[in-house]
């Protein structure tokens, strides 16, 4: 028995060593599969780009260089293909904003947060269409929600101190700017926020100061460079103006945008005025109120403009005497 075992053992051993190679190659054979899989299917691109789907990562940048048409048809395939996240309606409302279509952008940003109500960005995108639209109390609001997911959020709390300030509410006003400059050093639309902020409190000075931070820290941004002009021209420190500088300034910033934006319309229109041709203000107001009512259809974001219209087309009226009498009322003469 013995010997016939040990006869068989070196067979049994081979046959042993020849499934477990069968073994050993079929698993390496479907490991191998698996790689190739997942190389080709696997949604890296995605990962790599932080979770973005190519058509999302593509219409952020179209959105980047102003190629809004561009970036609506891509936001639209995201969505097609995604239409459970949230970012992809955040983004399809900000191009729309871009295009006019405050409805539209309205409706995307209340899906955003349908989609996902944790989402900070999706709150702030709707506060900022109801900004848009005038509604400062359900902007408030949103903006608050916005902060409250994600205190950190920099733009959010710059966009709520904006609104604390029209209000006259400048302690909180600044409490909200100083904490989003805290969190975010660099940001320049921040600086230009709490220019503005201190500027309509009657801090001048304090307000200069951030505008020449704000000309050291973007001295090509056109934005800054036209807030600086409007700042020239209606700082209540009269000392601070310089009407001269502005229109330069705004001549500057209009010739960057390609004269293709209201806000530079409506600064180059005031620093006409202020250099005494209320001629050239009304021409440059019309068309800054041209441009504007393309963003708001429903005109909320032009009433200051036609004010303003009103007030530059008052300036270069002609005053006519109608009825004041030349000759003597006595026929005697």
């Amino acid at each position: 028995m013995i010997d016939h075992v040990d006869a068989a053992s070196p067979n049994l051993s081979l046959r042993k060593q020849s499934g477990s190679s069968v073994y050993s190659f079929l698993g390496f054979l479907i490991l191998g599969i698996i790689v190739v899989v997942a190389i080709f299917f696997f949604p890296w691109g995605q990962m790599l780009k932080g979770g973005q789907s190519p058509e999302l990562a593509a219409a952020n940048e179209a959105m980047n260089k102003k190629e809004f048409d561009k970036a609506l048809k891509l936001f639209d395939k995201h969505i097609s293909a995604n239409s459970g996240d949230a970012a992809g309606y955040v983004g399809r409302s900000r191009v729309r904003i871009q295009l006019g279509n405050l409805q539209g952008a309205a409706e995307d940003a209340r899906l955003a947060i349908e989609k996902d109500p944790k989402n900070a960005q999706a709150y702030g995108q709707e506060a900022i269409v109801l900004k848009m639209q005038g509604k400062t109390d359900e902007a408030m609001k949103n903006f608050s929600e916005a902060i409250k997911l994600d205190p950190k959020y920099s733009w959010a709390l710059a966009q709520r101190a904006d609104l604390y300030s029209r209000a006259q509410d400048n302690d909180k006003a600044l409490k909200d700017i100083n904490k989003a400059l805290e969190l975010k050093p660099g940001f320049v639309d921040g600086y230009r926020m709490r220019a503005w902020i201190l500027s309509r409190s009657g801090k001048c000075k304090d307000a200069f100061e951030d505008f020449q931070k704000v000309a050291k820290m973007g001295p090509n941004d056109a934005w800054s460079i036209q807030d600086t002009a409007w700042f020239l021209l209606t700082c209540p420190d009269e000392k601070l103006q310089d009407a001269p500088k502005a229109m330069d300034l705004a001549k500057k910033a209009l010739d960057m945008m390609g004269g293709q934006d209201g806000v530079f319309q409506e600064t180059m229109a005031e620093a006409y005025f202020k250099q005494g041709d209320p001629l050239k203000a009304v021409e440059h107001q019309k068309k800054a109120i041209e441009m504007g009512s393309k963003k708001c259809p429903d005109e909320s974001c032009i009433k200051e403009m036609k004010e303003r219209l009103n007030k530059y087309e008052l300036a270069a009226r002609q005053e006519v005497r109608k009825s004041y009498e030349i000759l003597s009322l006595d026929s005697g003469n």
